[in-house]
């Protein structure tokens, strides 16, 4: 019996300090690996700061549990081990975008202003060959300006807070509307501005400037040069006329005016415009010329936006000759109102869809308390000092810059307008112009 009781106790120590050793020696080394691991991830950190260190947590009031032997516990290890590397996934997901955010943003090619007589065919961002000829104007280019849009760095009026807060990552962001944050590096940073100069353009002889703002989720290249077709819209017109088209929010759902929110903001940018076309032109003497030509705002969908933000403090609107809101009358209608009633000699034109027609409808209602007569057609020629609504029915918003009250409408607006000279009609470029009847007017 005395052997047999011996026998069980030594056999029950052996067992006992054998299963101590394969439970708790494995974890105590996943412990030395993960914080191994951290210890690399903390020195690929941006800012020189561990996330291991960041993400310790303040050590439990009672002691953890442990086993008879006074070791802890295995299910207490490997709760801490999982909870620790369950922190260090999260710390590394947060990390990801930063990555990203390291590497210049491929929001642009490296296009300057010394590649202009090029050529090459234009191509889709995809590498599908763009609808737009490769030569359909004198010249086409994209080019970076310092009084674009954004980067944008100041408050947002009315608001008093700054556009873009820091994150806890230390990136620059803004939050749009829908609540989602848009990273300045990605979404706005591209200075770039669309230029676009018809052949035959003489900008000796009168002339306009179309001033096309985009909508949301665009980009220049691939939307409003390509697929929205507004250079070819403003060849294939046959007027005296040139193209510029700055970006704003790249590829997001955001309306925001970035520099175009300042005072005069939009006088500079113009300012800068009046250079950068007559070096696209050729002739440095014609800068006075683009200087003090007449525009035409023409705002597609969110480019409403940056619109109210030019009426109000743009610092041009003794050059702004009309106003052209392609299904893009989503808000600041009183706004508009004031611009319409205080400007009788220009020229304003809303088409829509029925997306958008109650607020065209609450317009015409603000412009009937104000005795201002407003029409549901376009004069064959003569705009200045007509304010026209135009319903589109069933047309798709997506294609409104294309294919509004008539096809190619940009096309269509500056075919009316009468004291722009003609050019030359390029080949290729469309003569179907849409003519109209003489507005109905109403009270």
């Amino acid at each position: 019996m005395l052997f047999f009781v011996g026998s069980v106790g030594w056999c029950w120590l052996i067992f006992n300090e054998f299963r101590s050793t394969i439970l708790v020696t494995p974890a105590q080394a996943a412990y030395a690996a993960t914080g191994k691991a951290d210890a690399v991830l903390g020195k690929s950190d941006a800012f020189g700061t561990s996330t291991y260190a960041r993400m310790d947590r303040a050590q439990p009031a009672s002691p953890p549990d442990k086993n008879l032997s006074g070791r802890e516990s295995p299910a207490s290890i490997v709760a801490r081990e999982w909870s620790r590397f369950e922190s260090m996934v999260i710390a590394e997901r947060a990390r990801a975008p930063r990555r990203q955010a390291a590497k210049p943003p491929a929001l642009k090619p490296p296009v300057r202003l010394a590649s202009l007589e090029s050529a090459a065919p234009q191509t889709a961002p995809d590498g599908a060959p763009s609808n737009m000829p490769s030569r359909i104007g004198g010249a086409t280019s994209l080019v970076d300006f310092e009084t674009a849009p954004f980067p944008y760095h100041g408050m947002i009026p009315g608001l008093n807070r700054p556009f873009l807060n820091v994150n806890g990552q230390g990136r620059l962001g803004h939050a749009n509307f829908r609540g989602h944050v848009l990273w300045e590096s990605e979404t706005f940073s591209d200075d770039r501005v669309l230029l676009h100069i018809p052949p035959g353009f003489d900008p000796r002889r009168p002339a306009v400037m179309v001033v096309f703002f985009h909508g949301h989720g665009a980009n220049l290249a691939r939307d409003v040069r390509d697929r929205q077709q507004v250079p070819a819209q403003i060849t294939a017109a046959g007027a005296n006329a040139v193209l510029v088209a700055p970006q704003f929010a790249f590829d997001a759902a955001d309306s925001s005016a970035g520099k175009f929110w300042e005072p005069n903001g939009f006088k500079r940018f113009l300012d800068e415009a009046a250079v950068k076309l007559a070096r696209l032109q050729g002739d440095p003497l014609s800068v006075a010329a683009f200087a003090r030509m007449p525009i035409v705002i023409v705002a597609y969908s969110g480019g409403f936006g940056p619109t109210l933000s030019v009426l109000d403090r743009g610092g041009v609107r003794s050059r702004i000759r009309g106003v052209v809101l392609l299904d893009a009358l989503y808000a600041g209608i009183d706004k508009f109102a004031d611009w319409i009633a205080d400007n009788r000699s220009t020229f304003f034109v809303s088409s829509y869809t029925p997306h958008t027609a109650h607020h065209n409808a609450d317009l015409e209602r603000l412009l009937n308390e104000r005795s201002i007569p407003y029409g549901a057609e376009l004069r064959r020629h003569h705009l200045q000092g007509m304010v026209a609504f135009l319903p589109t029915g069933d047309i798709s918003h997506r294609d409104f810059v294309t294919h509004a009250w008539a096809a190619d409408p940009i096309m269509d607006i500056l075919a009316r307008i009468e004291d722009v000279d003609p050019k030359v009609q390029t080949a290729g470029a469309s003569a179907s112009f849409y003519t109209g009847s003489i507005s109905t007017v109403r009270n």
